[in-house]
């Protein structure tokens, strides 16, 4: 029981910050941004005037076409696929874990109800 109570302690905890995490850097980033430049808008316009000639190089070497190439971002500057799949691959994993916990916990209790059988077979003789 007591086992119990601090792996879902653990959890907690580890969600907890997981989420801290993910709040506080968008905050922390922008908040850095804001004390250096004045505002984030300023970093994100100069610091695309200064790369779209190497960009606008490499699309001229790969031969790509304007049409591939993404107008508007997706969330955290990721693009919608790249997010989607992150986001998909954290519940696939989430999931895996759950399943491998009720795996553990299954294992246990088969271990248990043999030990418990053996006890009662031997106290039998």
């Amino acid at each position: 029981m007591m086992q119990k109570t601090i792996i879902r302690l653990i959890s907690i905890c580890i969600a907890g910050a997981v989420v801290l995490a993910v709040l506080g850097s968008t905050a922390g980033t922008a908040a850095a941004l804001k004390s250096v430049h004045g505002s984030p808008a300023y970093f994100a316009s100069t610091n695309q005037n200064s790369q779209e000639p190497d960009i606008q190089w490499f699309r001229d070497q790969l031969k790509i076409s304007d049409r591939y190439v993404e107008e508007h971002e997706g969330i955290w500057g990721m693009s919608w696929a790249h997010f989607l799949t992150m986001v998909f691959l954290g519940l696939f994993f989430l999931g895996s874990l759950a399943v491998w916990f009720q795996q553990q916990r299954r294992t246990k209790d088969i271990l248990e109800s043999i030990r418990k059988e053996m006890e009662n077979d031997d106290s039998d003789n």
